[in-house]
């Protein structure tokens, strides 16, 4: 290795200038290109500068991360950015490289860097402007291959993207798989040669589905799926969410309040379920015999009688441990209705039967969430103290109460009999 590239001097005396030995630049190729794959493509780009040692260093790294909001229109160079035109007058960044220019360049100089033979094997697209959907599928078709572990695609256009099929045959070793935006989704029919027999983490946020079964068909290309975020915030053609997965471990399930959506659950090796946005009445719980925490958010008319409802759905956490259960009331009107009498029936019918196992006999946090000081809540947070045998801790937040409210309802709570004699309760 020539000298120049391993040997720094050393800026102390002019005179007396010491050689310093360059250690980084020593490493090898392998452990500098997971020191760079820690960065955005920007940033190990940027490294180039360095070094003849690190010129074309950052096309091994195999891994690219573009973020529109990171390549702002760049000026071609200082004096273009301020020449005169014709008319004598001065133009102020008359050429720009675009974010679709730097991108598809960047894919040049990798391929043609080094002979490059590393495949990717994460590819981070995030286009916040109005992309360009023939761009967008060229980069994505050719990040697809048998090597790609990690896909993580945003993409903001006028128009629908439509995801290549072609990553259901090729993207075998795929392990995470993000997609938000304007992205339409179309699994093809579980077969033999479809599927991701690696791919553990699903993120979808706000994508489209293009059948009344898309998530379905995703869910059964995906034999070791651990987790699932799912995120709708507009009404699609797939209102039914039929989640079966039988190594699933986490869910996260968040839905536009005022768009209906059934969703049912079977998941047997479930942990962890958070769920927001669905009403009561439209959520089917399945076999969730391994559930240790749930963290769920209901909507609910005061003017339908959800007490069986309320009770049945409780009753299927069956071996829940850390319960945190919040409402929101989906009524307009209802000064008629003495809500805190009604609910406060609801809530005694629910624990005057058969109080659900997952309370009485595994419970052992509960948080909730929201709180406002009516009737029917303290009376619902009295019955769970009452109940659970091994309860440890009771936890009540409420963001709309001054603390001269907060001292007297935590006294009434105190107050409370608790069937565990080891229960906390606290309340902020």
């Amino acid at each position: 290795m020539a000298e120049s590239t391993s040997k720094r001097l050393k800026p102390t005396d002019p005179e007396e200038a010491t050689v310093v030995e360059d250690r980084i630049s020593n490493l090898p190729d392998s452990l500098l290109c997971h020191v760079l794959s820690f960065l955005t493509t920007k940033e190990a780009v940027v490294t180039s500068i360095l070094s003849s040692r690190w010129t074309t260093l950052w096309t091994l790294v195999p891994k690219l991360d573009f973020n529109s909001h990171q390549f702002e229109e760049i000026p071609y160079s200082d004096e273009e950015e301020q020449s005169p035109n014709h008319q004598g007058q001065w133009n102020n960044n008359r050429y720009h490289f675009t974010f679709a220019h730097i991108v598809s360049r960047v894919w040049a100089l990798r391929d043609r860097g080094r002979n490059n033979a590393n495949p990717i094997k994460h590819f981070r697209l995030y286009w916040h402007s109005d992309s360009d959907p023939i761009h967008v599928d060229t980069w994505v078709r050719t990040a697809i291959t048998p090597d790609l572990e990690e896909l993580d695609l945003f993409i903001s256009h006028r128009k629908p993207f439509n995801f290549p099929s072609t990553l259901f045959y090729y993207a075998k070793s795929l392990l995470v798989l993000k997609l938000k935006g304007k992205i339409v989704l179309n699994p093809p029919p579980s077969s033999s040669s479809s599927g991701f027999p690696s791919l553990k983490t699903i993120h979808l946020v706000d994508v489209r589905f293009a059948n009344d079964n898309t998530v379905s068909k995703l869910l059964s290309c995906c034999p070791v799926l651990q987790n699932l975020y799912l995120q709708i915030y507009i009404r699609d053609r797939d209102n039914y969410i039929k989640i079966i997965a039988p190594t699933l471990k986490t869910l996260h399930l968040i839905f536009l309040r005022y768009w209906e959506y059934k969703v049912e659950i079977n998941a047997p090796a479930l942990e962890y379920l958070y769920c927001r946005g669905c009403s009561i009445e439209d959520i089917l719980l399945g076999n969730l015999s391994n559930l240790f925490e749930a963290n769920v958010t209901v909507d609910h008319d005061p003017n339908k009688d959800y007490g069986k409802k309320i009770r049945d759905f409780i009753g299927a956490l069956s071996n829940v441990k850390s319960l945190h259960l919040a409402s929101n009331l989906t009524q307009e009107e209802v000064e008629w209705y003495n809500v805190d009498e009604e609910y406060t029936f609801i809530i005694e019918t629910i624990f005057n039967e058969d109080v659900p196992i997952c309370i009485s006999s595994h419970l052992q946090t509960f948080h909730f969430k929201g709180f406002k000081g009516s009737t029917y809540e303290l009376e619902f947070v009295r019955h769970i103290l009452k109940t659970a045998r091994f309860l440890k801790t009771m936890t009540v937040s409420s963001a709309r109460m001054n603390s001269e409210e907060k001292v007297r309802v935590l006294k009434e709570l105190l107050m409370f009999p608790r069937e565990s004699r080891t229960c906390q309760i606290a309340f902020n």
